[in-house]
């Protein structure tokens, strides 16, 4: 009798609900103006990939998947920092990332907050789990389960067990609950659901108000499995047409009803950190899920929970996963729930005072759940290397790094991260060939008939030369490199030099230091005369052959003809050769996981000076870097095996002799490999 007269109260109240005036939702269920369900768009439903843009989709994929594989560097920013001087490192932090990256010689190292590590939602229940053992995600196979188990329930009815089978049946489906213990998608809000709603029903049947089954919300005894069921219905009231036993609806409707008319308290979440929040910033990094259904924040940074079971997600949009947590409420005090601040004093302040009591051992010792989240974190981005680092004091110059053991669950030391010289070095030594247009050939034979030809023409013996100039297009030279380069990340700088065999030898004017005869750059002009031989002028004085930094000096009157050249036309002594040098400095990146060590592709830019010609020199180079898979190296010394196409254009300087036969600017392109080592 007492049964029936309970069912016929709680029928009486949800029917007087639903005609009262209130606020109105699809089907007839309210929707707290305080809850902002996050909507994906105006139109009503999500329009998918754009098949015009499948190359930008793919493109965008392949990017997500360089994410996913890139380190993650988890900063803990130090609690106390020096605010007269502004020292507060975060993960945010240029010059911090830039060593960090430098000292795990990872370039492609991405940086996250210590509350991103914070995953009380995702740890198991049982407490018996070792860390190594957690898991991050709930396993679809026990979700399957749980939903059979759903449907048999629910097919027996109430006259077919006792009130102490029906104990039973509620323990065995609230046991199930561990098996969906973290909401993270709209995936396992329905099933939780009908869980709860399930729950209740056994409970409800078992005749008895007791815990854990019966609880007192707000000075109320509920039978707490269908007011959870109402929570989840509160959030998204669609979830209530999943319920088809008219007695399980009844009462779930009507706690439905006492929550959206405030009946019920709700307590606000606050997702500010350090009493901080930017709206616009939050956005960019992080999506809310409140049981796995995306909300929306406003610029309080806060929203309204009801009592009960809420699990907290922060997705973030670039790439990975964020905090989680499992909040379980019966009654609420404070001001607010702080969720940030509370993941900041678990992984942050708490992490911190435990890694630096004794900072400098290998494998610190770790108290409490860190090590579980870490296990997690580390689960949940499979595929990347977890680093945590310490800026000491809030310095981002001094900063320890340990790098998470999948294998053992414990943190190692980085070697020397607290004080590790931060720029690798690379010795490397190639040779190749280089083509260019700046070859050039001369028949310096004079004849006495030229030079008397040019004697009375005004012009000199070098025009005759230079008359007979040959330009190759074949290879001018076989290039033999030694270069030094500095890596920091993807940061490379260089300097080389680089002296080249000529196939067809050299030919150009003297360099040498000064500013001789008018001549720029300092280049010394040498003109050669013999002894005068013979002439009628009486008073004739004799040529002298010219020496360095002179030149000879003509007969007054005579005609003072030599042996092919005439004491009155100058003439160049040209340098000729088969070697010349080039030294040239370069700046480029390096792209690749092991960028920091100078192993991967890279792009550089190089400009230097070449002495035969006389002509400066900036080129275009792809590069690759690899290991040599012949030699093992150590931590910074790694034997590699380089490769470098260059391309760009010599451009003749003033003085030299290619400018005389209209040459300025010519091309310059070609191949080395070589072997070295980085340092």
């Amino acid at each position: 009798m007492m049964r029936i007269l309970l069912r016929l109260f709680l029928f009486l109240g949800a029917l007087c609900t639903v005609l009262a005036p209130g606020p109105a939702a699809a089907g007839g269920l309210g929707e707290p103006e305080s809850y902002r369900v996050a909507q994906k768009g105006d139109d009503g439903g999500d329009e998918g990939a754009d098949e015009d843009d499948e190359e930008a989709a793919r493109a965008e994929a392949a990017e997500q998947k360089r994410r996913d594989r890139a380190p993650r560097v988890v900063v803990l920013k130090w609690p106390q920092t020096d605010m007269k001087r502004g020292i507060s490192a975060t993960y945010q932090d240029e010059a911090l990332q830039r060593n960090v990256r430098s000292r795990i010689d990872r370039a492609d190292a991405l940086f996250f907050p210590s509350v991103d590590l914070y995953q009380n939602g995702r740890k198991v229940p049982d407490k018996t789990v070792p860390p190594i053992d957690q898991p991050a995600y709930v396993d679809p196979g026990d979700v399957s389960f749980v939903i059979s188990e759903i449907e048999r329930v629910s097919q027996i009815p109430y006259s077919d067990l006792s009130g102490q089978e029906w104990t039973g049946e509620a323990r065995k489906l609230r046991s199930y609950l561990d098996k969906i213990w973290f909401v993270e998608g709209v995936d396992h809000r329905e099933p939780l659901f009908l869980l709860y709603a399930q729950i209740g029903r056994a409970a409800d049947n078992i005749g008895l108000q007791n815990p854990p089954f019966f609880e007192n919300i707000a000075g109320v005894s509920v039978n707490y499995y269908w007011y959870l069921a109402a929570t989840l219905a509160w959030q998204d009231p669609s979830l209530m047409s999943k319920l088809t036993d008219p007695d399980v609806r009844g009462p779930v409707d009507y706690l439905l009803k006492q929550l959206q008319s405030e009946k019920f308290p709700t307590f606000p979440l606050d997702f500010e950190l350090e009493n901080e929040f930017d709206l616009d910033k939050f956005d960019e990094e992080y999506q809310v899920l409140l049981n796995g259904l995306e909300v929306e924040l406003d610029e309080s940074a806060q929203i309204q929970i009801p009592l009960g079971v809420t699990d907290i997600y922060l997705k973030r949009k670039d790439t990975g996963h964020g905090l989680s947590e499992r909040l379980s409420v019966d009654k609420f005090e404070d001001k607010a729930y702080f969720v940030r601040d509370v993941a900041r004093k678990r992984m942050g302040i708490e992490f911190i005072d435990q890694l630096m009591l004794h900072p400098n051992e290998c494998s610190p010792e770790l108290d409490g759940d860190i090590l579980n989240f870490l296990s997690i974190y580390a689960k949940l981005h499979r595929r990347a290397e977890i680093y945590i680092a310490v800026p000491v004091k809030g310095s981002n110059n001094k900063v320890f790094i340990w790098r998470y053991d999948r294998t053992t669950a414990t943190l190692q030391l980085v070697a020397g991260s607290g004080d590790q010289f931060p720029v690798r070095f690379a010795v490397v030594s190639s040779a190749g060939f280089l083509y260019n247009t700046g070859a050039v050939g001369f028949d310096s034979t004079v004849s006495q008939s030229e030079a008397q030809s040019a004697a009375q023409e005004g012009t000199t013996i070098q025009d005759q030369i230079n008359s007979r100039a040959d330009v190759q297009l074949d290879p001018a030279l076989v290039p033999i490199n030694l270069e030094l380069r500095g890596h920091w990340n993807r940061l490379m700088v260089g300097w080389g030099w680089e002296f080249g065999y000529g196939l067809s030898g050299f030919t150009e004017r003297y360099y040498t230091p000064g500013n001789e005869n008018g001549y720029e750059w300092g280049d010394l002009v040498v003109v050669e005369t013999n002894p005068n031989q013979g002439g009628d002028g009486t008073t004739g004085t004799t040529g002298t052959t010219g020496t360095t930094g002179t030149t000879g000096t003509t007969g007054t009157t005579g005609p003072g003809v030599t042996a092919g050249v005439t004491s009155d036309v100058p003439g160049e002594i040209l340098n000729r050769t088969q070697w010349n040098r080039y030294t040239y400095g370069q700046v480029g990146i390096v792209l690749g996981r092991d960028a920091a060590y100078g192993i991967g592709p890279r792009f550089a830019a190089r400009l230097g000076w070449t002495n035969l010609p006389h002509a400066f020199q900036p080129t275009a180079h792809f590069g690759w870097s690899v290991e040599n898979p012949l030699i093992k190296g150590g931590d910074r010394v790694r034997p590699i095996l380089d490769l470098d196409l260059r391309g760009g254009v010599g451009i003749a300087a003033k003085n030299s002799i290619l400018r005389d036969q209209d040459i300025i600017v010519y091309p310059v392109f070609g191949l080395t490999v070589g072997i070295g080592t980085t340092l």
